[in-house]
């Protein structure tokens, strides 16, 4: 089994109110106005930061733009998530067995994980895992590759990192549906976990063990989200279906997960789960036959920070972390759904 120990969330300088999104996304599509005071009302979202000030995202033209502010401002906020979550877990860089990066509003080429091995006194024999392409799953499915490099490796640790720059997404010229959606949902962010081994001396200090985690690709969806990738940068595509795919298959998903476990359905007593937006959420809370008190943390998450795909349910398990959430020995789960389109759901148990 796996253990995890801690999460760090970090949030760049720039916070936005999301009245002031809606004023100044009125003024630049004064047509679209009614649309925009829906949409940033429907999202349940108060704040959002942003990796650099409003005024420069409106000035960005092209993806190099784009993409080149990315590698430097995620490097910035990744590098500043890991020393925090190290600092507070006392452990030391080369004490790292295997790095797992994950972004999707992004890429470089060396990966990200190699500029931070760069920047940060990394082990050269750590074993590197840099992920692109999952989206919102980003997080949780970092988190179960981890989960199965600890179980052949007890003894060792794992640190997953993920940053998304949402913001610089943005396209001004846009007027679609999704990019009205995205414009008032999406936020920057960046979170790291440390994980460890069944026989790692730190295990017995964690708050949850991972136990399993399934993985359900679901055919034919594959206009349900992801980039329409431009000269202007990542168009967002996104269906409204979302929340149809999550009642018609998370309920068998997570039936098939707890039978391999010898569990019941009714045995999962909180969750961990991404905060992809009201609907989703609603759908996942039916779906499981929760309230909207079990999903607190996830509520408060897309609240206070917006969609940060990735990183949100890094910051949920954060704040879970802190809160202690679950009685001992209890057992929860961990979602999230991504591009494909497909989830991943985790199920943990409550260490103490």
């Amino acid at each position: 089994m796996s253990y995890i120990l801690a999460s760090k969330t970090v949030f760049p300088e720039h916070e936005y109110s999301q009245d002031y999104f809606l004023d100044m996304l009125s003024s630049l599509w004064p047509d679209k106005k009614e649309d925009m005071q829906k949409f940033t009302k429907s999202v349940c979202v108060d704040n959002r930061a942003m990796c650099i000030e409003v005024k420069d995202v409106l000035q960005l033209k092209t993806l190099a733009q784009r993409n080149a502010i990315w590698k430097e401002e995620a490097l910035k906020l990744a590098k500043r998530s890991i020393v925090e979550l190290l600092q507070e877990v006392n452990l030391e860089l080369s004490d790292i067995s295997q790095f797992i990066t994950t972004s999707v509003t992004g890429f470089s080429i060396p990966s990200l994980d190699t500029l931070l091995m760069n920047e940060l006194e990394f082990s050269p024999s750590v074993k590197r895992l840099p992920l692109f392409g999952f989206g919102c799953l980003g997080g949780v499915a970092s988190l179960n590759r981890a989960h199965d490099y600890l179980r052949a490796n007890p003894k060792d640790i794992v640190l997953v990192s993920a940053v998304e720059l949402c913001s610089l997404t943005f396209q001004m010229q846009d007027l679609s549906l999704e990019n009205l959606i995205g414009s008032s949902l999406f936020g920057d962010g960046a979170a790291s976990v440390i994980l460890v081994g069944d026989e790692h001396p730190l295990a017995k200090e964690s708050k949850y063990e991972v136990l399993d985690y399934g993985a359900y690709f679901y055919r034919n969806t594959e206009d349900t989200m992801g980039w329409d990738i431009r000269d202007s940068g990542f168009k967002l595509v996104l269906n409204k279906n979302v929340s149809k795919i999550v009642m018609e298959n998370i309920p068998d998903n997570v039936s098939q997960l707890t039978d391999r476990n010898n569990y019941h359905m009714n045995d999962i007593k909180f969750s961990i789960s991404h905060p992809g937006g009201p609907k989703v959420l609603i759908a996942m809370q039916e779906a499981l036959g929760f309230e909207m008190k079990d999903f607190q943390n996830s509520w408060d998450s897309l609240r206070k920070h917006g969609n940060m795909s990735s990183v949100s349910v890094l910051n949920v398990l954060e704040d879970s972390i802190k809160q202690n959430v679950g009685n001992k020995d209890e057992i929860g789960v961990m979602a999230a759904m991504g591009p494909g389109f497909n989830s991943e759901i985790t199920l943990v148990r409550k260490c103490s």
